[in-house]
């Protein structure tokens, strides 16, 4: 991933979001980690949150980033918050190089941006020391999804949008890439439509291709991509889930 268009366009406003400063799925990430790390890596830190949260019980932190203008937020937020101990590095997660092996590893809302995942699960393994723990929160698409049209949706309103896994791919994928879970979870929130487009507004170029998209849709069709009509609004699915390497 080299820099992102959607997020340097939208840097600003991704810093300024109370879902992504403090969504439920935050606080479920962080209970899945330990209280005390020598050393973590936040990959895709976006505007920092994580990052910021890693550097009250991690000695070092390394919030790694492609997009340039999301460093820079990632940067205000450590600034603004005396936080010392936080380093950042401009890189694609693929091409990131380092003699560093990390207690913890964290990805929020990030991976469906990547479009080599088992690469992704590959270089994770390889920079965890011995007993680390991969974290991720990701969003992910219903099981009854078969025309893979949230993906399609997300697409649109986001061209950078690779694709998201429903919670099976995503555990298969852990396992087979040599994984144990220790623990997932799954969040729910239904959120209307003008919140899931957010921060792209409604009656922009992406934001009317969306809405067309789904006036398009039979009810079975939305249904199966849990979006409701009546409501204009979708259940958004993430899963929260921790893993270690497997001993080779």
């Amino acid at each position: 991933m080299s820099d992102n268009p959607f997020f340097d366009n939208y840097a600003k406003q991704y810093s300024n979001n109370d879902s992504f400063k403090s969504g439920n799925d935050l606080k479920i990430l962080l209970s899945l980690l330990p209280d005390k790390i020598n050393s973590a890596l936040d990959v895709a830190t976006g505007s920092g949150f994580v990052a910021l949260e890693l550097s009250k019980r991690s000695s070092r932190v390394v919030a790694l980033d492609s997009t340039g203008a999301m460093l820079s937020e990632a940067k205000k937020l450590m600034s603004s918050n005396a936080v010392a101990n936080v380093e950042f590095e401009k890189s694609d997660f693929y091409e990131y190089t380092t003699f560093q092996k990390f207690d913890a590893i964290t990805c929020r809302r990030a991976l469906h941006h990547f479009d080599r995942k088992e690469l992704f699960f590959k270089k994770s393994k390889e920079l965890l020391d011995d007993g680390g723990i991969l974290a991720i929160s990701d969003m992910i698409v219903s099981e009854t999804d078969k025309g893979d049209l949230l993906n399609k949706l997300e697409r649109r309103r986001d061209p950078t949008h690779v694709s998201a896994l429903n919670e099976g791919e995503l555990m298969f994928l852990l396992k087979s890439s040599g994984f144990r879970i220790l623990k997932s979870v799954i969040d729910r929130e239904q959120i209307s439509f003008e919140k899931w487009l957010s921060p792209v507004e409604t009656n922009s170029v992406n934001g009317i291709e969306c809405k067309k998209f789904l006036n398009a849709l039979s009810d079975e069709e939305l249904r199966s991509m849990l979006f409701d009509r009546k409501t204009n609004s979708l259940i958004k699915q993430r899963i929260i889930v921790a893993a270690t390497p497997v001993p080779s």
